[in-house]
Order: structure tokens, then sequence, then C-alpha cells
């Protein structure tokens, strides 16, 4: 029977709890905000529901003992269930988790979003559904508001089953505690996935839940004061100058081309005689930002003293006249400005300093075809070179972030075979993250038309792009970094179309999917695998400079797909292994003149520990049911007693050779019921649950647990 109510005057609890406090089952000071969320800094997000109880999303107690079938498509292969439910009671049957085996494995429909519509259909007038957030939706909610509101599917290709974004937007904190936007397509929001992944399967760890999980890293700005610059960290002889430039043109190499063959030189000459009177602020601007990106990629030392005091007196001499009068000094002003945060870890900044230099590039009218009347003349080629640089910075960032580029879509003409090759393949980017990601229209048809116009842009790439080395005598440091960038931006692109069939795979039922959905995953870990060894092999022959700041951002990327196959496959793949080793040394080699590749190398840490935990819950499950552990010295204590109960309670044994499982009351999402199979099939399906340590998970409040089945 239900628990008596208790009187107003003896609760201890508030009668109401905020969405967020309810949601994750903590004690609220029902106040708007509340204490709760005031101190996780989301108080705006922070509300009360006034919605009768009965109307209330529940999580469900318990589960349905009969077996539920995946629909089928109208195409006759295997669907995708209608709800969470179904597709958790579908009885795994073989293993999915190596390559070859992902033939038979797709998506369930996980990691959704509450959909406003529905949740708006039984809700007062007044309710608000919850905003994007860091705070992920809990699993119990997400269960009920399925069974009661069938997911509406896009439509898709015939004949290709639809697949889900697999992340979320997220709101993280910036330094200043203000709540920015991060896409579905950004590395952190694909961070997060792999955190609650992880959470479901080890339960808490150091790479699940720490301090800085709710916040996007930026540092501090530099301490040098705006209006006493130190003189002799800006005043450099033309010798130091030039050795600064041509480091400049070599971290930019492949990204950035905007001055000509001979103006950074002449303006470095000007600047040292008489003649810097004729230069306008934005020009002084612009040359002082070359040293100071020089200085930033150079040596420690140099990014500590030099840099930022060139970029600080290039940053007064930038606003100087207030973006008054946009000219093209001041689109170029800003594009290295953007470029010289992206490298200090103010991604949000650079963000923001594109936007001003897209709108002065577009009131100028860079963006226009028409503009560009005469191409032999160079200083039409230098606006062309200019505009294009601004595009491909401006969607590489927007990219990274999962936010829509400024910039518009035309697309001149150019020389530039490197920056061109790059601006094509972030068109493609930007065109697939805002179809996959954006519009949630996920499907293989989709990403099998986005894989060919990648194939085609890599055979269009000039033979210099693709193998610098073979050229006579050594490579410049510029020529390799044109490779380098321009190749993993082709990694890239593979991996954030095929990243969502990736995860499908490592988290869906077997024999669930379509075989033409195993060789996009692969494609997945592969172009991965071919990111890191391309960043590894530079960092090992000496060609990548101290702070890459692009680089940085897609190892990481790649690391967390490395990563998260790791800790979903039971067998151990070499070359995965390495590859992953390789991406956290390359960025602890970035990281010493960078915190935010520090900050990258210390996540893809934990989560190696999450790896190897992970490994040794498999490793110690027992082989047989017939004989347990008696005795262990480890802090679990007794794990004899589990092993019992589990063997007689979790796991009996039915009179027709079949197994029924029950795993606990853990809000219903982990229990299930297999059917009748053979005595040697159901002692394999016994081992994949003795590793599961559900008890230290019953008290704890996690979102969004996914399911793998070893």
């Amino acid at each position: 029977m239900p628990r008596p109510k208790v009187h107003p005057s003896q609760r201890q609890r508030a009668a109401e709890a905020c969405n967020f406090c309810r949601a994750s089952k903590k004690r609220c000071s029902a106040t708007v905000p509340c204490t709760a969320c005031q101190r996780r800094g989301i108080g705006d997000s922070c509300y009360l529901t006034h919605r009768p109880r009965g109307s209330r999303r529940v999580p469900p107690r318990t589960r349905s003992s009969a077996p539920e079938q995946a629909p089928t498509s109208p195409s006759g292969g295997d669907g995708i269930p209608d709800s969470l439910d179904a597709s958790l009671d579908q009885l795994p049957q073989e293993s999915a988790w190596s390559r070859a085996g992902f033939g038979q494995a797709i998506a369930p429909e996980w990691c959704p979003e509450d959909d406003p519509a529905s949740m708006d259909n039984d809700a007062d007038a007044d309710y608000q559904p919850l905003t994007p957030s860091d705070s992920r939706i809990s699993m119990s909610d997400v269960t009920t508001n399925r069974s009661a509101h069938p997911p509406t599917q896009l439509p898709a290709r015939p004949g290709s089953p639809a697949l889900e974004p697999e992340s979320h937007a997220r709101m993280l904190l910036n330094l200043r505690g203000e709540r920015v936007y991060i896409g579905e397509a950004a590395s952190l929001s694909f961070l997060q996935l792999i955190r609650d992944t992880v959470t479901a399967q080890i339960g808490p760890s150091q790479f699940s839940h720490n301090e800085k999980r709710d916040s996007m890293l930026e540092t501090e700005p530099s301490a040098v004061d705006s209006n006493g610059l130190e003189p002799a960290n800006c005043n450099i002889d033309l010798e130091g100058s030039l050795l600064y430039a041509r480091t400049f043109e070599a971290a930019t190499g492949g990204l950035l081309d905007i001055f000509g063959s001979t103006e950074i030189e002449d303006i470095l000459l000007k600047t040292g005689t008489d003649g810097a009177q004729s230069l306008n602020p934005c020009q002084h601007a612009a040359i002082d930002l070359v040293i100071a990106i020089g200085a930033q990629c150079k040596s420690p030392m140099d990014a500590q003293q030099i840099g930022p005091a060139y970029f600080r007196q290039a940053q007064q001499r930038a606003f100087a006249g207030m973006l008054e009068d946009p000219n093209i000094d001041m689109v170029r002003a800003f594009l290295l400005m953007a470029f010289y945060m992206l490298g200090h870890c103010r991604r949000n900044t650079a963000f923001m300093y594109l936007g001003i230099a897209s709108r002065a590039a577009v009131a100028l009218g860079m963006h226009s075809p028409h503009s560009y009347t005469d191409l032999k003349n160079p200083l039409c080629q230098l606006r062309l070179h200019i505009w294009m640089s601004l595009c491909v910075l401006d969607m590489l960032v927007c990219s990274i972030l999962g936010r829509p580029p400024a910039t518009a879509a035309s697309r001149p003409d150019s020389r530039t075979a490197s920056l061109f090759a790059s601006y094509k393949i972030l068109t493609i980017i930007n065109e697939s993250v805002d179809a996959l990601y954006g519009k949630k229209v996920v499907s293989t048809g989709m990403v099998d038309s986005y894989l060919n116009k990648i194939e085609d842009w890599s055979k269009g790439l000039p033979s210099f792009l693709r193998n610098p080395l073979t050229s006579k005598g050594s490579p410049s440091q510029k020529a390799a970094t044109d490779s380098i960038h321009v190749a993993c931006l082709y990694y890239f692109a593979i991996t954030l179309v095929t990243r969502p069939i990736l995860i499908s795979r490592l988290t869906s039922r077997r024999n669930s999917a379509t075989p033409s959905s195993s060789p996009m995953a692969s494609a997945c870990l592969d172009a991965a695998v071919y990111l890191v060894q391309t960043c590894s092999e530079a960092h090992k022959s000496g060609l990548l400079l101290g702070n890459m700041c692009i680089l940085k951002a897609l190892i990481f990327a790649a690391g967390l797909i490395l990563g998260f196959d790791m800790f979903a496959k039971r067998e151990l793949d070499y070359e995965v292994e390495v590859t992953f080793r390789s991406a956290k040394d390359v960025l602890d080699f970035l990281g010493i003149q960078s915190p935010q590749a520090s900050h990258y190398s210390e996540i893809l840490g934990l989560l190696s520990n999450a790896i190897t935990k992970r490994r040794m819950k498999l490793s110690s499950r027992p082989r047989s049911r017939y004989v347990g552990k008696l005795v262990s010295f480890s802090d679990g204590g007794d794990s004899s007693q589990d092993n019992i109960t589990n063997d007689n309670e979790a796991m009996p044994l039915n009179n027709t050779g079949g197994l029924s499982v029950s795993v606990g009351e853990i809000g219903g999402v982990w229990s299930a019921d297999l059917p009748a199979q053979s005595a040697e099939m159901d002692e394999d399906m016994l081992r994949g649950w003795d590793s599961l340590d559900l008890s230290q998970w019953d008290s704890f409040p996690f979102f969004n647990p996914r399911s793998f089945w070893p």
C-alpha cells in the first residue's frame, strides 16, 4: 500500500523540487532558483513545475516480462525499435564489437532529446520544458517519454535505416560563469556522451565526474597592462621579427594566406624606419599579430613574454577606430586576432573576432564574385585570398564548436591549392554537420553521399599535398604543415560524417543492423587512426610547432573516438591501442605551450583509466556458474555472497534450458528477459552481467546510460 501522506508541519523536505533536483534526486530548497542550481551555475534554467502529480513523467519501477520485438522497416530490413524499452529488451545473440562483425549492428534510439511540442501536449500553459544545458536528461524520463510519445521519424532515403545523431547540444560555463552554446557535432558534446556511457558501465569515475565537466576550458587574459606595455617585449629587431614571421607562415600554412609574397617583409622594414607613419592602425595591428602568433608557436618563453605584449598592442590598434570604418586591413587584423586567441585557449573570443571580420568583409563586398573583376590585379588576388582564409577559419572553428558559420557559402576560384583544398573540405564538413546534426536527418544513404563527396574531393588534391616528402630537396616546414592540415581535415570530415554510425554499432544489439553499415563505422575508426598517426609521424619528424591551435582540437576528437571504441569492445585492437597512446603523447607535447592541449591530454588519460577499470571488471568475472570466489582482500569486500545471490536469484535456470535474468531494482533499466536457448549459449549470456557492479550505482543519479553487450 502507498506510504501515508506526511503532514506539512512534519515535512523534512520541500513539497516541490525544481526540474534539476527532481531529475537528479537531490534535496531542493524549493526556491527559484534553488541553492543547488545556484551552486552549479544553472540558476537560469531552474524552475518549479505546477503540473498535477498524476501527469508527471514518473520513472517505471518494473519492466514488462514479455520481450518486445523490434519492428521491421518497410523494405524488409531491420528497423529501429519504437522505444528505448524495445531496444533494451532485444536479446544479444553474438558479439557486435569487432570491425568485421559490425554488419549485424545498428543504432537503437538512444541519446534522445525532449520534444517540447510533445511535452506541451499534457502540460499546463505555464509549464516550460528543459532548456539545452549541461544537465542531461535522466534515462527514466527518456524511457517514459518515448513510451507515451513515439518519436517522429524524419524522412530518409528508401532502403536506408534512419540513424539518430549520437550527442546533444550543451551549455557550458565559460571563464566568467556565463553559459555558452556547444553544438551537437562538437567534440565536447561527444565527450559527454562517452562520460554517460562510462558511468552506465563502471559507475562514477574521475573521467565521468569531475569539477571541470561543466566548464569550457579558457585561460585568463594576459596580465600585461594595456596602458603600460613593456617596451622591451615590443621592441624586437628586424632579424628577430623576420624569424617570427617565418614561424607564423609555417603555423598558418594551409589555413591562412592573407599577405602578399613580400608584404610582411616590406611592412617590417617600414616599421623600423620613418615609413611607419604611412601605415594605418590596422596594418600596424596585423604585423604585430604576425609577430605575436610566431612567438606563440616558437617557444614557451616567447609565448609568455613576446606574444601577449604584441597581441595587446595589436588589440589596442585594431579597436582604435572603434570599428567605425571597415577596410581590408581590419578584416585581416581580426582574422589574425582570432587565430591567436585559438592558440591562447580563448575559443569564444576567437569566435567573436571571426564574426567582426566576417561582417567587415561582407560590408566590403568580399563575399560577392562580382567584386573580383580582374584576378590579374594583385590587390584583387589579395582580397580573394583574405576572403578564402576567413571562410576556412570561420567554418573550421564553427565545425569544432558545433555552431553555424558567419561566412557565406559562395566559392570563387583561386590559385592557392592548399587554401582551396581546406575551403572545399570544410564546406562539405559544414553541409554534413547541418544535415546530420542540425536537422537530425541521418541515414546510411545520406552518410554515403557525403562520403562520396569527400572521396571526390580527395581525388582532386594536387600531388604535392598528398606526398610532400617526394619533392626534390628537403621540404620546407610550411609545405609540410600545409599537407598535415589538409590531411587532418580530410580525416576529421570522415569522422564527423560516420561518427553516428560508429556509436550506433558500439551501443546496439546483435543482429540488428544492415551489412551496409559496417564499412561506414570502420571508416570512422580508420580515419581517427590515420589522423593521429599523421600527427604522430609529424611530431617524431620535428615538423610540429609548439602550439598548433587547430591540430590539438582534431587530435582530441580522434582520441575520443579511439577511446570510446576501446571502452566498448571486449577484444583488444593493437593498432587502436597504440594510436590512442600516440594521441595522448602528441597532446602532451602540445600541452607544454597550450593549456587546452594539456587539458585534452588529461581527459584522455582519465578515459584510459576508465577503460582499464572496465577491462578489470570483465576479466574478473567467473568463467563458470559452478564455482565462486569465497575470500577477497580487496576493498570491494566479500564477493562470494554477491556471486551466490546473482547465481540463485538473478540468474535461475529453467527446466527448458532457457535463462531468465533479473538484475535488481535499478529503475527498471537493466532488467531483461532472455528467451530459451541452448545451455552453452546460456553460459555465454551470464558472463556479460557478472562484470556489472550495480551496487555502486543504486543511489547515483546518472543520466542516459548506454548498454554494452560483451
